[in-house]
């Protein structure tokens, strides 16, 4: 058997074991509600803002329609140059759980949005703590399944992927790819019982956590540092032997991360290498049997070998598009565009990190 052969059969093996775990995470979906008890006040909402006008107003009346077990929305302003300030305000003044922080300079050793978080959680006063991104749209069925999954799992984190809404070309060959590496890789609904820390996965656009645990903790001062922040408190999680959940969200749980190509481009390179436990090197072996590894099953192996390969992969596909409310069709048609994007998206994260220039909101990070 020479190398073209072996090679052959390894991306077989991939793109199979990619295929159950698709098919697993389409099978187990969102988690199920389990009915508890709320109580007034006890969730607080944080949530970081720099430069976020034009993104705030559709997350702010998402949340004013949540019930009284929201006891405050608190956003951190965190130094931003638009109107982010003005259109908290507003808010504010029709809802008495709005209230503006305006942050002050970064200190050295911190990120931006980590230091954000940390002040937020330092005044916060609920008993459960969910940070969001400004650029989602919450439903209040999205924090009683946190919360319902957070208490009867007993769980410090719970963390949600939203539903990725995407209206350009740009986004869908970019943005899309989140989700295809996320739910082919990773068996979401037993990764939280696999102590190994590499095999969680969160995202910091939905993080629920209990709050008692976090104030023990303080995870967000503990990984100051971490520009990817939200992976790394999951994994660090796990290594103090407590638990954490990841679970795709449901339907009314919406964002949208990026508006076009470039930015798409930008803002996933900075975490392209954590999807692979922070190894550009695994990042670009994934690229390479992604893209090419059909090439060696149809130079050396038999008709139904290759059959088998592109059934795989279609189905693949579809199974992840399923789970995340996406078009099917359109990731299966985009096939060869989406793959070389993702080649540009690793491409750029390698010079990233060679030269160590990365910005995002006009700040190195």
């Amino acid at each position: 058997m020479n190398f073209l052969t072996i090679t052959a059969f390894i991306a077989f093996t991939i793109i199979a074991i990619r295929w159950m775990t698709a098919l697993l995470n389409l099978l187990t979906g969102p988690p199920r509600f389990v009915p508890f008890q709320k109580n007034r006040n006890e969730i607080s909402i944080l949530i970081p803002a720099r430069n976020e006008a034009n993104n705030l107003p559709t997350l702010l009346k998402s949340l004013m329609h949540c019930d009284e077990s929201v006891g405050e929305i608190i956003v951190y302003n965190d130094q931003s140059e638009d109107n982010t300030a003005g259109v908290v305000n507003q808010y504010a003044q029709n809802d008495h759980r709005i209230r503006l922080i305006e942050g002050g300079e970064v200190p050295s050793g911190w990120k931006g949005k980590n230091h954000a978080c940390y002040h937020m959680a330092q005044i916060a006063r609920g008993d459960y703590f969910l940070f969001l991104d400004a650029d989602v749209s919450v439903t209040q069925e999205a924090i009683d399944l946190a919360l319902s999954g957070l208490e009867n799992d007993k769980l410090t984190l719970f963390s949600f992927f939203p539903r990725q809404e995407m209206k350009t070309g740009g986004e869908w060959l970019l943005v899309a790819q989140v989700n295809i590496i996320l739910l082919s890789l990773l068996p979401l609904s037993v990764s939280r019982y696999i102590p190994w820390p590499l095999m969680t996965a969160a995202n910091g656009q939905f993080m629920f956590f209990n709050g008692q645990t976090y104030r023990e903790h303080q995870f967000h001062e503990k990984l100051k540092n971490r520009a990817v922040e939200d992976i790394a408190i999951a994994q660090y999680i796990k290594k103090k032997g407590l638990r954490v959940r990841t679970a795709p969200g449901p339907d009314g749980l919406k964002c949208r991360m990026y508006h076009n190509y470039r930015e798409a481009l930008m803002g996933l390179a900075r975490s392209a290498r954590f999807f692979f436990g922070g190894s550009i090197v695994a990042g670009w072996l994934y690229v390479l049997f992604s893209s090419l590894g059909w090439l060696p099953i149809v130079l050396t192996l038999q008709i139904h070998w290759i059959l088998a390969y592109f059934l795989l992969s279609i189905s693949m596909r579809t199974f992840v598009s399923m789970v995340s409310g996406q078009s099917a069709i359109r990731n299966i048609l985009l096939i060869p565009l989406q793959q070389a994007a993702l080649i540009h998206l690793f491409y750029t994260a390698t010079k990233q990190l060679i030269l160590k220039k990365t910005t995002w909101k006009g700040r190195r990070i």
